[in-house]
C-alpha cells in the first residue's frame, strides 16, 4: 500500500510539473508569436522581453525547461523575417 502511494504521488507531481512546463512554453509561445505577428508596440514590448537579459525571462524558460542560451540563437535566426517567411520553415 505504501508503494501505491508512493507511486501515485510520483505520478501526480510529474503530471503538475508537465502542466507548469506547458503553461510556461505556452508563454514563450504567445511572447514570440507577438514578436513575429502583432502591432509594432507589442513587437517591441515582446522584443525587448525576448532579447533583453532579465531574471523574468530566465526564470519562465528555466520552468518551462527550456535553455534561454538556445532560444535566443534560435530567435536570431528568424529576426528580420515575418511570420509568412517562416510558416515553410514550420512545416
Amino acid at each position: 500500500m505504501i508503494n501505491e502511494m508512493a507511486l501515485t504521488t510520483k505520478q501526480e507531481s510529474t503530471t503538475e510539473t508537465d502542466q507548469w512546463r506547458r503553461l510556461w512554453r505556452g508563454v514563450i509561445a504567445t511572447t514570440i508569436q507577438d514578436w513575429l505577428s502583432s502591432p509594432v508596440r507589442a513587437k517591441r514590448e515582446a522584443e525587448l522581453y525576448l532579447f533583453n537579459n532579465s531574471v523574468d525571462l530566465s526564470s519562465v524558460c528555466e520552468a518551462a525547461g527550456i535553455n534561454i542560451g538556445r532560444l535566443r540563437i534560435c530567435l536570431d535566426k528568424v529576426r528580420g523575417r515575418t511570420l509568412l517567411d517562416l510558416v515553410p520553415v514550420a512545416e
